[in-house]
């Protein structure tokens, strides 16, 4: 079927390629102070995704116990069969999970958080300074000795899901408690 030609062009396809210069400059000039508030319930109506309507907990938890497991997997299993001692394997994977918090979990928290940092809650040191690196090592090892104590307590063998729920347990446990100490401090602080 041979397609007619016809050269005239109406007025709606003429306008549609026409830019409103208007709008434009006002949202390239937007600023914090400028742009106008919009409400939670009006920001919710456009999530699109079933992961966008869940909790900042779950997501939080989640990518925790992911890398958690993700470690496990690579540096316990993986390497098991090239390091024959269980005191090495540990190590290995202790630095592995404070190297993984501190270069990935923590800096995808960082990333998923908004102006408003709500992810930040979740992470036990959530500013990304030099010294944070040994820090989140040292407490990564603290981490893992819980998991171990609870493995062999129970005597499970290891496995990345198990791992990971247990080191995301004790992880969530230990901020919970690092908040209420530091809330703690802060209301003795408040009363002098």
């Amino acid at each position: 079927m041979a397609r007619k030609k016809n050269n005239t062009v109406s007025e709606s396809e003429k306008n549609y390629y026409k830019l409103n210069t208007d709008a434009v400059e006002r949202l390239a000039g937007a600023t914090k102070g400028t742009a106008r508030k919009v409400s939670d319930e009006e920001l919710n109506r456009y999530k699109s995704s079933l992961i966008g309507l869940l909790p900042t907990w779950v997501k939080a938890v989640f990518i925790k116990f992911w890398f958690a497991g993700a470690s496990c997997f690579f540096f316990y299993w993986g390497l098991a069969a090239y390091i024959g001692s269980w005191l090495d394997q540990m190590v290995i994977l202790g630095l592995g999970l404070g190297l993984v918090t501190d270069i990935l979990t923590n800096n995808v928290l960082r990333f998923f958080s908004g102006d408003d940092k709500e992810f930040y809650p979740y992470m036990m040191f959530p500013s990304s300074k030099y010294w944070t690196f040994v820090a989140n090592i040292i407490y990564a090892f603290v981490l893992l000795a819980l998991t171990i104590g609870v493995y062999r307590f129970f005597g499970f063998g290891v496995e990345p899901l198990l791992f990971g729920v247990v080191y995301t347990a004790f992880d969530m446990l230990l901020i919970k408690l690092k908040d209420l100490i530091l809330k703690s401090f802060r209301e003795k602080k408040n009363e002098r």
